[in-house]
């Protein structure tokens, strides 16, 4: 039974956890780690940059989009335990959390070794489907045979992060993520300049940086839970499998994950028609749309915080079936992301110069994106209310609101490009519409976030 807390100790409980105060203590740790995300790539990238033959970069290039696209594809190891761990932190069920964790931990652990074992058929799938020079094609199999050892430990570190949302573990969750990243750019750079290695490096190190976070983890746990861990693993007296193995958990777990995946597929398959589409137009354009995505991509980084604290705080208010704080959550929220919003718009619009010297060095280049810069001046206000009603669907488990909303929005988006004669103004302006469409279309399904919070109605 879950504990039920006093109600003087659950109104102090939610006005400590809808505060600014906290929101914020629980948004920045994402914010800070999320800059070294990105940072890990670019440092993969300058080190085969300083190697004498531009088909190492290429191969990390292509090697790289791989893993983005798989583990991207499997985020819902992440989101689904956020959402599940934050609402059983709300009701108080610590050892239902325990199980979920290890149920969690053990998929990642299969689909990494499946991943595995699949590496020949990974590698033959990359060669088939990207164009690129014999030895760029050579250097990216050689990168994703080595890294795909990493794969395990990778998506188990996706759970792990999940379960440290949800219980609003951020400076934790941010600590799992320095480690990673930060033993990632070190044996990069002593691999790759004090050993002479090449692409393979830069393999081994990611390799190496994502065990090494997954271990830290379970010390952590380790301490954390003394004694627990090993309870978990050893089945209970006459019982074949441990109490933590519960095939209907297992079932919900892979529901959560199929509309989440459908959903991610989705997005991914709007980023490369409007790719594909600028393609079709001339090389400017698209350049033009690429550097859109790039800043796009940074702009996810830095809203994404409040999605997170979102994610947390809306299970939290489910789990205690506190309908007042689930409203506070969101309007707090997502004025604060909204607020993120403008100051992000604010810096694209004045810092135009800095940002496009920053990113090209050609001359007609930043003179074409120049007459189209608007669109990326705006990409924070169409985008913003779209990670925030991510966050908030994922804290609800609502998943299958997220894909429907999806569906709709990147049917939209392709019969807009697909439909009407396009130039570059259509292309980048149905791209942000497609974003805006995103947040409104959950926004209007909104009322199926608050159902959960009924204490008289948790259907899903």
């Amino acid at each position: 039974m879950p504990k039920i807390k006093p109600k003087s100790d659950t109104t102090s409980l939610h006005d400590a956890h809808t505060s600014w105060q906290h929101i914020w203590r629980l948004s920045w740790p994402i914010m800070l780690s999320n800059i070294t995300v990105p940072l890990v790539g670019v440092v993969d990238v300058a080190m085969m940059g300083r190697l004498n033959d531009p088909a190492f970069i290429g191969g990390v290039g292509l090697g790289m989009m791989v893993f983005n696209f798989m583990y991207f594809g499997l985020g819902f190891l992440r989101m689904g335990t956020t959402g599940l761990v934050a609402q059983m932190y709300g009701a108080g069920q610590d050892t239902a959390i325990a199980h979920l964790l290890m149920r969690g931990v053990s998929v990642a652990l299969g689909l990494g070794g499946v991943l595995i074992l699949a590496s020949p058929f990974v590698t033959s799938a990359a060669i088939t489907i990207f164009s690129a020079s014999n030895m760029a094609e050579a250097l990216m199999a050689e990168y994703i045979t080595i890294r795909l050892f990493a794969a395990p430990a990778a998506l188990a570190n996706l759970v792990l992060l999940g379960a440290l949302y949800g219980k609003q573990q951020m400076r934790l969750a941010m600590a799992l993520l320095f480690i990673v990243n930060a033993i990632n750019l070190l044996l990069d750079i002593i691999l790759v300049n004090g050993f002479g290695m090449t692409i393979d490096g830069v393999a081994y190190a990611s390799v190496a940086a994502q065990w090494s976070g997954f271990g830290f983890m379970l010390w952590w746990i380790a301490r954390a839970w003394p004694g627990q861990l090993g309870k978990l693993l050893r089945p209970l007296a006459g019982a074949k499998l441990p109490i933590w193995f519960d095939p209907s958990a297992f079932f919900q777990f892979f529901i959560l994950g199929r509309d989440i995946f459908i959903r991610t597929i989705l997005l991914l398959s709007c980023e490369a028609l409007f790719l594909n589409e600028a393609a079709k137009l001339n090389d400017l354009s698209l350049a033009t749309c690429q550097i859109m995505l790039s800043i796009f991509g940074v702009l996810a980084f830095a809203i994404d915080g409040f999605a997170h604290t979102a994610e947390a705080l809306v299970g939290e208010a489910i789990g205690q079936k506190n309908k007042l704080m689930l409203t506070i959550v969101i309007r707090r929220t997502n004025y604060l992301a909204g607020m993120m919003a403008v100051l992000l718009g604010t810096v694209l619009w004045i810092g135009k110069p800095l940002i496009l010297g920053l990113m090209t060095s050609q001359a007609d280049l930043i003179a074409f994106i120049d007459v189209y810069w608007i669109w990326v001046a705006v990409l924070p206000l169409a985008s913003f209310l779209a990670f925030q009603m991510d966050g908030i669907f994922v804290g609800a488990t609502r998943v299958k609101e997220m894909r429907n909303a999806m569906l709709v929005a990147s049917a939209c988006f392709a019969a807009t490009i697909l439909l009407i004669p396009t130039d570059l103004t259509v292309l980048m302006g149905s791209f942000v519409g497609y974003l805006a469409l995103r947040g409104l279309s959950l926004w209007c399904l909104i009322s199926y976030v608050y159902k959960m919070a009924n204490p008289s109605d948790g259907s899903r």
